[in-house]
């Protein structure tokens, strides 16, 4: 093959064909095309074919990583102290050393029971590192009970069988109980290795993003944009006068959104005007002026999943001076005539140089209140946001932002290993509301399930929660100065739960065990169920019948209460009551901060379709 380098210019476009043929030439060969969502459960019909063995190699893999895993865990509890030793008692640490240190193979039953304490009650077992080891651990143990398995392959085939008929109903009629079958069954399933193009495959159509957020340019713009007016010194040389004065500045700051796929982009465009009364100090001279000084300032801000980002300012301005009159020392006329010669002719090129000192000034301004800006921002997403879900495992799995010319959109994907996510699109918003939020139940259940399966909860942990969270306790989840404090243990596998569907949502919290002034009592499920309707009001939720609260497989008409169940379901009756409301009105919205100036915002659509929730509001005035 020949190229033309005689230039760079056409050099470097063959140099790139050469590259690309190259990397073509060597690629490897496509797959095969990944079947549609309504093929899904042929598909797992089809990779019976597949089955490989779980091999020795498969299990020190596994092993690799749990070590990997629990020595992330030790370094940080032996940094920990005290605290820290008291965890691996609990733990049983010197025996998990022991099992995994061994020549021959470890003793599943003592790293069961690890497992076990790693998937405790206590709070704190839901950072980080306890999460990465209870995962590496669940991963350990399904290779190990796999390996060499002579009943793996016929378990195997079964599985895909009770997989395929879950996948069948679910995308027929999307249900939590199978979203929950079908996540388990896949996590098995990538934890030894088997099936990966049929796991890439359902999670590809049944973990689609499960939030949505639409937010307005006038939203955006009404915490950021306003109006200028302030007094400042001036100090400045120009063609070697030493110029000192005050300032005053009025303008405003507005906002635009700029059209970014990849990450919302948006302009504060500054926009004032300087008025400046001067003294000019040149040798005997004393120069007496007024300047008017026109500029605008743009600077481009980016969020993304880190944060806000930002590009230096760039600004235009024009200056135009006055000059009043001139002093000289001891009054000399001639000192002065000169003066008034010299500033009459470079009085061009000062406005010149002055203009550009001006753009000088304003971007060391706006960047400097952008930092501080950017800097409040990103410390309140790191303390509020990313890091107490990232120390937890909770953070969404995929999360971005972008923005159009007229919106600026986050989408969101909240699910884990185990978990599906949204298996349709959400529904179309009405119109163009200044504020939008849609959500499929997926996020909520997923969300619910990672941060609270099998913990105790208590209510002063929960109020401090809320607390931080919304920066006040309302009302209504406030204690009654006459009850003692409760707690709740919640159910391993779907401890908080919502449905979306036919213009009604259902809340159910399933409590594995309870506690009253320390305590305990019998397990019971709370369940609301509420209609969305529309009243003289607007929109608003009406709860359909009294809260159903139950114990676990209670059957109507065949099982009945005890003593101990009864004093709960009555204790849980007048707490959820006040959460659980008989009405949810759909009041207006008034945003926090700088955004309280733009007043109430109506609710102007609630639907809930197909899992999905969609709350959409408008200004009810203009922003002051």
């Amino acid at each position: 093959m020949h190229c033309d380098t005689a230039s760079f210019g056409r050099g470097l476009p063959c140099a790139l064909s050469v590259l690309l043929a190259v990397i073509y030439a060597n690629a490897e060969p496509a797959g095969p095309p990944q079947p549609s969502i309504d093929q899904l459960p042929a598909a797992c019909l089809a990779a019976k074919d597949g089955f490989r063995p779980v091999t020795a190699a498969d299990l020190q893999e596994a092993g690799a990583g749990l070590r990997v895993a629990l020595g992330r865990l030790e370094r940080w509890l032996s940094a920990d102290g005290t605290k820290g030793n008291r965890w691996k008692s609990y733990l049983h640490w010197d025996r998990i050393q022991s099992e995994l240190g061994s020549s021959g193979p470890p003793d599943l039953t003592v790293l069961d029971k690890t497992f076990e304490r790693l998937d405790g009650e206590d709070p704190g077992l839901r950072l980080v590192r306890f999460c990465d080891a209870r995962q590496a651990l669940r991963k350990y143990l399904s290779v190990a009970r796999a390996a060499d398995n002579p009943e793996l392959a016929t378990g195997y085939g079964q599985l895909l069988d009770g997989l395929a008929a879950r996948l069948e109903s679910y995308i027929a009629n999307p249900t939590a109980e199978d979203a929950l079958a079908i996540g388990q069954a896949i996590a098995w399933l990538d934890a030894v290795s088997q099936a990966p193009d049929l796991v890439l495959a359902i999670r590809h159509h049944l973990a689609r993003p499960n939030l949505m957020v639409q937010v307005s340019e006038a939203v955006v713009a009404a915490g950021i944009a306003g109006p200028v007016d302030d007094t400042a010194p001036i100090r400045d040389v120009i063609l070697g006068t030493t110029i000192c004065g005050t300032g005053h500045t009025i303008g405003e700051t507005r906002v635009e959104l700029v059209a970014d796929a990849e990450r919302a982009a948006m302009d504060v465009i500054f926009l004032g005007t300087t008025e400046s009364d001067n003294v000019g100090y040149n040798g005997p001279a004393r120069i007496y002026s007024h300047g008017t000084t026109v500029f605008d300032a743009r600077k481009r801000l980016w969020i993304d999943t880190e944060g806000l980002r930002s590009l230096p300012a760039e600004s235009h301005a024009t200056t135009r001076t006055k000059i009043d009159r001139i002093r000289a020392k001891r009054s000399s006329r001639l000192v002065e005539q000169i003066a008034w010669q010299r500033a009459c002719k470079q009085k061009t090129t000062a406005e010149q140089i002055a203009s550009r000192h001006a753009e000088q000034r304003v971007n060391r301004r706006v960047n400097a209140q952008g930092a501080e800006m950017m800097n409040r921002v990103n410390r309140a997403m790191a303390e509020k946001f990313r890091r107490p879900l990232r120390q937890r495992r909770l953070f969404p799995e995929r999360l971005d932002f972008s923005t159009t010319g007229d919106f600026l959109h986050v989408v969101a994907l909240q699910a884990g290993p185990t978990e599906l996510a949204a298996p349709t699109a959400p529904p179309s918003l009405t119109g163009e509301p200044d504020l939008s939020v849609r959500l499929h139940e997926s996020l909520i259940n997923n969300l619910a399930s990672d941060a609270l399966s099998g913990m105790t909860l208590r209510e002063e942990a929960f109020q401090a929660a809320v607390v931080e969270i919304l920066g006040e306790l309302p009302e209504r989840l406030a204690a009654d100065e006459d009850q003692e404090p409760w707690g709740i243990t919640f159910a391993r596998h779907r401890p908080i739960s919502v449905t979306f569907d036919d213009g009604r949502f259902s809340i159910t919290l399933r409590g594995q065990r309870y506690y009253k002034a320390g305590k305990p009592h019998p397990g019971m499920e709370v369940t609301a169920v509420y209609q969305i309707a529309r009243g003289p009001q607007g929109l608003k939720a009406v709860r359909q019948g009294e809260l159903q609260i139950l114990p676990p497989g209670f059957t109507a008409g065949k099982s009945r209460l005890s003593p101990g169940q009864i004093v709960i379901q009555t204790l849980l009756e007048r707490r959820f009551g006040r959460i659980f409301q008989e009405e949810l009105i759909g009041e207006g919205l008034v945003l926090p901060g700088k955004w309280r100036k733009m007043g109430e915002m109506e609710p102007v659509e609630l639907l809930c379709k197909d899992g999905w929730l969609a709350v959409a509001w408008k200004r009810v005035a203009d922003p002051q």
